[in-house]
């Protein structure tokens, strides 16, 4: 029988190795699990693990991270092509009829604040912030404790998109999908959304997310955000996230934040993340 300790990556024999988790605790010779490939907490007996080698982990984190960049950047295309082609070019008549100048446009995307459970998670998000060209303030706080310093932090940095995630399940076992005491940690994702609506209650003002893989969505919906997971009860990706944080800053005031972009590049469309017509956070002057 195979030995495990925590920080083990494993998968479970009984989902056909679907899912890459580190392990973070043992007790009692069950395991409890974080998924790193996508934002869930299980829990299985050590006889049901594997370990993955090394060769296999890097095979399928390569595969994962060409698939995100392929989303992110398809999704970043698109909004360019629609709302950020640069600087528009003008043709002067009067003086110089063969020569063109730029308009001066100051374009400002919205401005993020990202709480995470995950502080692998929290640490790539950072990084892909960076790369998409928005102001983006990450922590790393659990679940368990984002509802109680949302408020400040909104407080203190004054955002126009608040994220909140790390990582969900729901259990199955128990049948209900309508019963939140079924969910992991879905309940402080709704205690933080009603913290932010106490701070800012105008959902054009201050636009939310929230929500992990097989978040009870109806309920964050309810609490007040703008757009959350899962309406299936379905695994979402980490990037899934940061692609409506991306829409969303991207997208002009005086227009509505486009689902279809969202829909389309997030690892389940509809079926993973959904939400409310929202306006945008770009400003341009």
């Amino acid at each position: 029988m195979e030995v495990f300790k925590v920080g083990d990556i494993v998968a479970r024999r009984s989902y056909n190795y679907d899912i890459l988790f580190r392990i973070t605790a043992i007790n009692n010779n069950i395991a409890e699990l974080v998924g790193i490939t996508v934002r869930i907490v299980a829990d299985a007996p050590e006889f049901d693990l594997k370990h993955i080698s090394v060769e296999e982990i890097e095979k399928r984190m390569t595969n994962l991270e060409r698939s995100r960049s392929v989303r992110r950047n398809r999704c970043y295309s698109n909004m360019n092509k629609k709302y950020m082609s640069g600087m528009r070019e003008k043709k002067i008549l009067e003086d110089n009829p063969n020569t063109y100048v730029k308009e001066k446009i100051l374009k400002k995307p919205g401005i993020i604040l990202h709480i995470d459970g995950d502080l692998e998670y929290s640490n790539k998000s950072r990084e892909i912030y960076k790369t998409m060209g928005v102001t983006a303030y990450t922590y790393n706080i659990p679940e368990t404790e984002q509802y109680k310093r949302v408020y400040g932090l909104l407080q203190r940095i004054r955002p126009n998109i608040l994220i909140l995630t790390g990582h969900d399940a729901f259990m199955r076992k128990r049948n209900d999908i309508y019963n939140l005491d079924n969910y992991k940690y879905s309940k402080y994702y709704i205690q933080g959304v009603l913290e932010a609506r106490r701070y800012e209650h105008n959902l054009d003002n201050l636009v939310i997310f929230a929500g992990a893989c097989q978040s009870f969505y109806e309920a964050i919906i309810s609490a007040g955000a703008n757009f959350a997971s899962a309406p299936k009860r379905v695994l979402i990706d980490m990037m899934d996230p940061l692609i409506v944080a991306q829409t969303i800053a991207y997208t002009p005031v005086e227009e509505f934040v486009p689902l279809e972009n969202i829909i389309s590049n997030t690892r389940e469309g509809i079926e993973g993340i959904g939400g409310m017509q929202t306006r945008g956070q770009l400003c341009v002057c």
